[in-house]
């Protein structure tokens, strides 16, 4: 039997569920591809990854073919601190104009459209573009970054003030009262049926891996502080912003987005989210 492909994305952010994981209890059953979000997505989609964390946004595109992991996200209530709209004047100024887009994003780049033509009535020109800040802002009115670039970023733009900058998981509770979820663990429908036993023991890997994540959180912001920089207080903050829970109040607030999604246009139908029970795999929720 070949080796169950397992999706990691590349940020800090999803550290508390990734960094306790216990790989050596699966030997060579298993094999974890590390990539930034666009690239998983399109990896899943393609058939060349079977699991994983992705995007919210990838999950609506291909409902049909995946099935959710329940209790398994990276959702705010509130601020996120790594979603990050960076702008040269205020929102209302910029709704019309030029936004420049990163390319590892498919959620935050879709929440960004939500905002500006779903709540703001803009109709902005949108460019995608390698998530550098400084040259996005060479030709464009304000900037989407996410993860460790939105992060190192807000540091330097907090020294400089040289811009606005509107927190997207923010933006997004003031104008709805809800969640935002970034990013799911979604599982391919054939996989399920050709590693049952396997998925099953991937799943509660991740799960104790969640648990160790809260529990010695400090340890994951020691770690954060010597790649990064920063201050313990602000990963403690940062970590604490963040839920890795997936149920009724993110689903809740994920239907919300997809609903949005759809009424501007950038999706075609909102889908049903469709989480996998894990103890009778044969079992689909529908909500």
């Amino acid at each position: 039997m070949s080796k169950l492909r397992i999706g990691r994305i590349t940020y800090t952010n999803i550290w508390p569920i990734y960094h306790f994981f216990d790989h050596s209890q699966f030997q060579n059953e298993i094999e974890l591809i590390p990539q930034v979000p666009s690239q998983l997505n399109q990896r899943m989609k393609d058939g060349t990854i079977d699991m994983g964390a992705i995007s919210a946004f990838a999950y609506a595109e291909q409902a049909e073919n995946y099935v959710l992991l329940p209790n398994l996200s990276v959702s705010a209530y509130g601020r996120v601190g790594s979603i990050s709209l960076f702008l040269k004047s205020d929102l209302e100024d910029i709704k019309n104009k030029k936004i420049a887009l990163t390319n590892t994003s498919a959620t935050s780049v879709h929440l960004v459209k939500i905002i500006l033509e779903g709540f703001l009535d803009g109709k902005p020109e949108y460019i995608t573009m390698e998530p550098d800040l400084e040259q996005m802002m060479k030709v464009a009115d304000a900037a989407l970054l996410i993860g460790d670039e939105a992060l190192t970023q807000g540091w330097e733009n907090g020294r400089t003030q040289k811009y606005q900058v509107i927190d997207l998981g923010e933006e997004w509770k003031k104008r709805t009262g809800l969640w935002m979820t970034f990013a799911v663990w979604a599982v391919r429908k054939n996989v399920v049926e050709q590693y049952p036993d396997l998925l099953y023991r991937v799943y509660h890997a991740f799960l104790n891996s969640k648990k160790k994540g809260y529990q010695k959180r400090n340890l994951i912001v020691q770690e954060s502080m010597s790649r990064f920089g920063g201050t313990k207080q602000f990963w403690e903050d940062y970590f604490h912003g963040l839920s890795y829970d997936f149920s009724d109040p993110q689903i809740h607030g994920l239907n919300h987005y997809y609903q949005m999604a759809q009424q501007i246009g950038v999706l075609k139908k909102a889908p049903k989210i469709e989480i996998l029970n894990m103890e009778k795999l044969t079992e689909i929720h529908t909500y």
